[in-house]
């Protein structure tokens, strides 16, 4: 049986923590991402290079932040944000808003379920 976030307070407060950050840092990828699109040419190359950056760093945050939710689903949005990684390495910018704000949707679900517990157990 798997085990449901947050099992206590410490997973809670480093939980709520990281899925609120991982939360905010997808919200610039995808606002980073509108402004992408719009590029063309040489500018649209260099902007795509720095822009895989950020994901490769968004990526260690993730990595971060499945260790302490250790739920199916956060193994589901590391393995999608793996494939828009790629898409975006190809230039295949046109379904990526979609799955960014899906992570964006379960990354929240996450901080609310960690800040119920904090509430619930009077540690806020």
């Amino acid at each position: 049986m798997e085990k449901v976030f947050p099992a206590g307070s410490r997973e809670a407060i480093l939980g709520f923590h990281l899925a609120d950050r991982l939360k905010a840092e997808l919200q610039v990828a995808s606002s980073l991402l509108q402004s992408l699109r719009e590029m063309t040419g040489p500018e649209e190359l260099g902007a795509r290079r720095l822009y895989m950056e950020f994901l490769r760093s968004l990526d260690q945050d993730m990595t971060l932040c499945q260790s302490i939710i250790s739920e199916s689903e956060m193994v589901r949005l590391k393995t999608v944000f793996t494939g828009l990684r790629g898409l975006v390495a190809e230039g295949q910018l046109a379904d990526i808003q979609t799955n960014l704000t899906w992570m964006i949707t379960i990354m929240t679900t996450y901080a609310q379920r960690a800040m119920e517990y904090l509430l619930k157990e009077k540690l806020l």
